[in-house]
């Protein structure tokens, strides 16, 4: 770069100058102050910009614990147990609900004969059995309980809780056929809601069927009448003995269990031995508190029940074509016939006993 010659007052000197400065006759200085201000960014990351305060939907939300999910349930339980006060008539307790755990008993002295099975039972199954048999005796006994603290068995009042042997061997003793236990009552209504019900479905009458039944037996029962063929008739009946003195035995004394086991024991009178079957038999129940109202309801109790009942019967079912002629089956001749139903009760509604669904043994 060449160096140029500048004049000035006291003396001259050369410095060494960019040529673009020259032909503009500008200095650096004066270059910088020529140059143009930048102007205020708009840009809301600006610096000059205000900050503005996040909004709460902004924010990130907090992870709610078990406690605050607690909190929320309880807080949601607390109006619906208000709601009845303030719509009377609306039923929030009475939506349709799962079945209760019922659980159909092993026999053991069966399994132990080996009579009705085609394999021998190996040690665990004995365990499993009694384990299985165990947990639904206790599971019967806790509502056993809770049904006498309500005072909500059918046919009695004012079951008082007491601390006697004769109380608890009640509480405990589900399957008794005794004329004096609690759930005798409810053993010959379920033997006449069973009745009324296989009558009237014989007789397609829907009316009664609705009333007697619920749920999945009710939409079954349905469906068996709506497919039968056009001009046949139904004609069902129970041929066994189902009167109270076989509806109602007593329980065995323990001489009387005592010489019983000494006889198949020593294999006497084996032939001769008869053993009378009970119609209906209470073999699982289970109650639960579902009416959570702060008041008590109008009618009945707070309680849901449901009870699996074996019926173990005679039954004919003839069946008659357009003309009136009988229709030859197996079902025409006297029969025995074994089902597990579940029977439901529905403590606030002023409603009877129905027939819910009937469980088979695996």
């Amino acid at each position: 770069m060449a160096a140029t010659r500048i004049a000035c007052r006291s003396r001259a000197l050369y410095v060494h100058a960019w040529p673009c400065i020259i032909a503009g006759c500008r200095t650096y200085s004066t270059a910088l102050a020529q140059q143009p201000k930048p102007k205020p960014s708009s840009s809301s990351r600006s610096k000059a910009a205000p900050v503005q305060p996040k909004s709460k939907e902004s924010a990130p939300k907090k992870s709610k614990t078990g406690a605050d999910d607690l909190e929320e349930e309880l807080k949601a339980l607390d109006r619906m147990r208000r709601m009845p006060t303030v719509y009377p008539s609306t039923d929030l307790w009475g939506s349709p609900m799962a079945s209760f755990d019922v659980q159909i008993p092993y026999d053991i002295r069966s399994m132990w004969n080996g009579t009705g099975t085609r394999r021998p039972f190996k040690a665990k199954d004995f365990v499993f059995a009694l384990k299985h048999n165990v947990n639904n005796w206790l599971k019967n006994t806790f509502s056993m309980f809770t049904i006498a603290r309500a005072n909500a068995f059918p046919g009695l009042k004012n079951v008082q809780l007491r601390f006697r042997p004769a109380t608890w061997r009640k509480l405990r003793n589900v399957q008794s056929c005794d004329p004096s236990s609690w759930l005798g009552p409810l053993r010959k209504i379920a033997l006449e809601t069973y009745r009324q019900t296989h009558v009237a479905i014989a007789r397609q009458n829907e009316e009664v069927v609705k009333s007697l039944t619920a749920g999945e037996f009710q939409s079954k029962a349905l469906h068996l009448m709506r497919r039968r063929e056009k001009g046949h008739k139904w004609f069902w009946d129970i041929t066994s003995d189902t009167s109270d003195p076989t509806l109602y035995a007593p329980d065995p004394t323990f001489m009387t269990r005592l010489r019983s086991f000494a006889m198949r024991l020593l294999r006497r009178n084996s032939s001769e031995q008869t053993h009378t079957v009970p119609p209906v038999t209470i073999v699982s129940i289970r109650a639960a508190e579902i009416y959570l109202a702060e008041q008590d309801p109008k009618v009945g109790h707070r309680l849901v029940i449901q009870a699996l009942a074996k019926f173990d019967t005679t039954q004919v079912l003839k069946i008659t074509d357009r003309h009136g002629k009988l229709v030859e089956s197996e079902l025409s001749k006297p029969h025995r016939v074994i089902q597990y139903v579940v029977l439901e009760k529905i403590g606030w509604y002023d409603s009877p006993w129905k027939l819910r669904e009937q469980i088979y043994r695996t």
